[in-house]
Formats: C-alpha cells, sequence, structure tokens
C-alpha cells in the first residue's frame, strides 16, 4: 500500500510538472483530490491496512495530498503570471466589448400587448394550425367551393400526393377566422376567444401587403349582443394601442360569415392623414375587419342561431405594428437586416 501511495504521488507530480493549461491542470486535480479522486479513494483503503502500518500510511497520504495541493496551486500561479507576462500590453482599466443582447421582435411585443387588452375583457387565448383544412378555412364560415369569396383568397394548396387526404383539401390557412368553426364545435357558449397566429395568401408583395401575415381573431358568441358591442370593442382596442387620440370610422362591406359586415379604418399614423404608399394615399388604413356573426356559421357549429349570438373581427396584426412604429413597408417586419431589427 505504502509504494502504491508513493508511485501514485510522484505520478500526479509528474502530471503536474508537464501540464500546459489551467484547463488540463483542473482535470488533474479532479482526478487525484476530487471527490471520487485516487486519493480519495485511498483514504476508504486505511481501515485495510495492518494496524503496525496503518499510522505510517496515513502519515505519508496526508503529506502526498498537501504536496500536490501546493504544487497545483504553484502551477496555477505560475501559469497566471506568464499570461500577464505575455500580455503586458492589456489595459485592465478599458472596458469590455459590448455584447449584441436579443430583444423580442416588434410583432411579438405587439401581439403581447393585443394579448393582455384582451385577457382584460375576459377573452381566452386560442391556438390552431397554420396548415388547415378547406372545411374550417372556408365550408365551417358559410363559404361554400363555388363562392365567388375563394377567388379573392388566392389560395395555398398543400400537395397530399401518397396521403390518405383528398385533393385540394389541404391548405395553408389563409385566415385565422377558421379557429371559429374549431372552438365553436368544441366550447359551448358563451364564450369570448381571441387566435392570433399567422396566415398565407398568394398576393402581389407590396408595401401594405405580404404572402405571409399575422392576423388576430377574435369571436364573442352570447346572448343579446349587437353591433354596438362591436363598435365598442373595436374602438376601446384601438384606443389602448395607438392613444386616445386616434381617429377611426366604419364602412359597410360583405363578409360570407358576417351579416352585417363591417371594415374599421383608422387614420394613417404614417403620413398623420395626408396620404402615403402604406395607405394608398387615402389617409386612412384598412385595420380591422367585422360584423355579427353569420346564423350558418352558429349552425355549422352546432350552436342554436334563435338563442345565440355574436360579432366577430381581424385584427391584422402586421399593419397594426407598422401604424405603431411608422413603418412605413410591411416587408420590414420579415427582414433579417439586424440594423433594423436592433432598433426596436
Amino acid at each position: 500500500m505504502q509504494e502504491e501511495l508513493i508511485n501514485l504521488r510522484n505520478e500526479a507530480i509528474a502530471q503536474i510538472s508537464s501540464v500546459e493549461n489551467t484547463i488540463d491542470l483542473e482535470e488533474i486535480r479532479v482526478a487525484y483530490l476530487g471527490r471520487s479522486g485516487k486519493f480519495t479513494l485511498l483514504v476508504k483503503k486505511i481501515k485495510d491496512t495492518p494496524s503496525e502500518k496503518r499510522k505510517e500510511f496515513g502519515i505519508t497520504l496526508n503529506e502526498s495530498k498537501n504536496t500536490l495541493e501546493r504544487l497545483i496551486s504553484d502551477k496555477k500561479q505560475e501559469m497566471i503570471k506568464s499570461i500577464s507576462e505575455k500580455r503586458d500590453w492589456f489595459d485592465l482599466t478599458m472596458p469590455g466589448s459590448k455584447l449584441d443582447l436579443g430583444h423580442l421582435h416588434p410583432l411579438t411585443k405587439v401581439l403581447k400587448e393585443v394579448k393582455q387588452i384582451f385577457n382584460f375583457l375576459g377573452y381566452q387565448i386560442a391556438d390552431g394550425p397554420e396548415i388547415e383544412s378547406d372545411y374550417f378555412n372556408f365550408e365551417a364560415l358559410n363559404i361554400p367551393k363555388d363562392h365567388p369569396s375563394r377567388d379573392t383568397q388566392m389560395t395555398f394548396y398543400v400537395d397530399t400526393k401518397g396521403t390518405d387526404l383528398k385533393p385540394s383539401e389541404t391548405i395553408l390557412r389563409t385566415q385565422t377566422s377558421a379557429m371559429q368553426g374549431r372552438v365553436m364545435e368544441k366550447m359551448k357558449p358563451p364564450f369570448r376567444v381571441l387566435a392570433p397566429g399567422r396566415n398565407f395568401r398568394y398576393e402581389q408583395v407590396d408595401a401594405s401587403h405580404g404572402f405571409e401575415f399575422w392576423q388576430v381573431e377574435g369571436f364573442v358568441v352570447d346572448k343579446n349582443i349587437h353591433l354596438t358591442d362591436l363598435f365598442g370593442t373595436i374602438n376601446y382596442v384601438l384606443r389602448e394601442l395607438f392613444g386616445k387620440e386616434i381617429k377611426t370610422r366604419f364602412a359597410t362591406t360583405n363578409f360570407p360569415f358576417v351579416e352585417p359586415g363591417v371594415d374599421t379604418y383608422m387614420q394613417c399614423t404614417i403620413c398623420k392623414g395626408k396620404g402615403c404608399s402604406f395607405c394608398k394615399n387615402t389617409g386612412w388604413s384598412e385595420i380591422m375587419p367585422a360584423g355579427m356573426i353569420h346564423p350558418n356559421v352558429l349552425k355549422n357549429a352546432g350552436i342554436d342561431a334563435a338563442k345565440w349570438n355574436g360579432f366577430a373581427f381581424a385584427i391584422g396584426l402586421s399593419r397594426i405594428v407598422n401604424l405603431r412604429y411608422q413603418i412605413k413597408d410591411l416587408r420590414t417586419l420579415t427582414t433579417p437586416d439586424m440594423r433594423i431589427l436592433s432598433q426596436f
């Protein structure tokens, strides 16, 4: 045992003497003096040492451990000193290099705020698939296959060859309104739901349109819901996002899944109503199409339209972000250019 101890000590000393960096030195320390190190294991063998040699073995073991600890400490200080001497040009008073810190994308920041506003109003947050069925995206929303409004959506169809899915039945969703049917089939009214998400349409890309865009769908189903409830909700939300001084106006429109339907316009914050490329020189930006939920949509989900009614709206989140930060081009939100994104 005594010979084994001495050989182990000499082995460790040789390794300490030849080590060239602090990382390897630390590995040597752990290998010999760590919790499961070789010298630590030898301590457990003291009880197996003959009683007449136990004292001598213990003394040698402690001396060896102390020697190795001192040698490791000295070697570490020697390395640090050597590094300092090689870098005598280094000024310790100089500030360090500034690290690039990550931060939230403007879309994420505004979406978080929108969710907080609607949570305050009692809305639940729902999430759904971006790869959607034709049924939920269109038919459940009172848009049959021969409806002319389908032509305005320019849908991306998913190739389902080699699967059990029917051709032309699986798409990239064109609107988060697809969540209406999904939620209504599973929840019993009354309810208030907010469904944010990304959508896709084959559109001509310009300053205010993109083939990929974010939308926040909201819908309420309850008893005695009126159009004035919808107007009040829209005005409250937009004023929370943009301030009390914003100007809004409504125009009648037609969507198959609402009756009556309205378009919400907000005075363009980029040009202050004077006209620019983003608002197509009108001074107003379409921001929130909405309306009273069509009875057929309720019936398709198994809800008694004679007892329940409600309203729905779709916030163009990408446009909200552009108007919030006075960004003149929607394409800026999807650029990977850090010079732009670092400003938010």
